[in-house]
């Protein structure tokens, strides 16, 4: 092989190669289009002219925003001392920290649930406010959301800590930084794309989260109703044309959503 050249591995290798992933990208971009496909103007109207459908939508900006930005905020401390450190009972924290992604959604909800049916969790629910903090609230959707959208936030960003070198982390300091001026400085800006792509994976995940807040936040019209909640009803009451249409509007969201967090930072990891 000639220094400075490319090797050449032959079209057919590369074509074969690409095979499954042209056949996986038509399998995905044909069920997404049949949903469009299926949309007609009528059915367009009818769900834009309907209010709940609106303040589903809101609804669920509102509590994945907030319960990705939460997830962010835990997973960045909890995943640098799980990379960090090891302490007596990390492989069990370990562990524990991926229950949520191994678990069934619907395991999941049912012992949020039956946590609430506990002393504790009677308290923590009624003891402040007498409706409930929780139980059928909307906070319960962000709690639900947090539980899982976390555990995926802090794999992904523990696995940025890892991949880093310490040997920078101690430089800064030899140089006279503190903890706090090397951990902002040097650790977070060089995990940066993985701490968006753990912002992306998070509210990619907990975005379309639909039977665990079902069992714990119900779906009431214009309180604790999301998008997802939203396609199950249309579809329950036989207005198929409806959920297709939010069902599209979630593919819509999702991919805007995805496509701007990738070109914020998570372009390393995500692209």
């Amino acid at each position: 092989m000639i220094c400075g050249k490319k090797p050449l591995y032959g079209k057919t290798f590369d074509i074969l190669l690409a095979v499954p992933l042209a056949i996986y990208l038509l399998l995905i971009a044909g069920l997404t289009l049949a949903v469009f496909f299926a949309i007609t103007p009528a059915s367009i109207r009818q769900a834009f002219a309907d209010n709940a459908i609106w303040d589903a939508v809101s609804l669920s900006m509102i509590t994945t925003t907030l319960s990705t930005f939460l997830s962010v905020c835990v997973a960045i401390p909890a995943g640098y001392i799980l990379s960090r450190h090891r302490f007596y009972g990390h492989s069990l924290a370990d562990t524990l920290v991926d229950l949520p992604i191994v678990l069934p959604p619907l395991v999941m909800g049912l012992c949020v649930l039956l946590f609430f049916n506990t002393k504790i969790g009677l308290w923590l629910d009624r003891g402040i406010v007498e409706e409930g903090l929780f139980v059928y609230q909307p906070l319960g959707i962000i709690l639900v959301q947090f539980i899982v959208g976390c555990a995926f936030a802090v794999r992904v960003i523990k696995s940025g800590f890892d991949s880093m070198d310490p040997a920078y982390e101690d430089m800064a300091m030899t140089l006279g930084a503190n903890r706090w001026q090397t951990f902002y400085k040097v650790t977070l800006s060089s995990a940066a794309p993985s701490i968006m792509a753990g912002a992306v994976i998070s509210w990619a995940r907990i975005f379309g989260l639909f039977g665990p807040i079902l069992l714990v936040a119900g779906t009431m019209r214009g309180r604790t109703e999301i998008m997802p909640t939203t396609i199950f009803l249309e579809v329950s009451i036989g207005r198929i044309e409806v959920a297709l249409v939010v069902a599209a509007m979630m593919i819509l969201i999702s991919m805007a959503i995805l496509i701007v967090l990738k070109r914020l930072g998570g372009r390393g990891y995500l692209l």
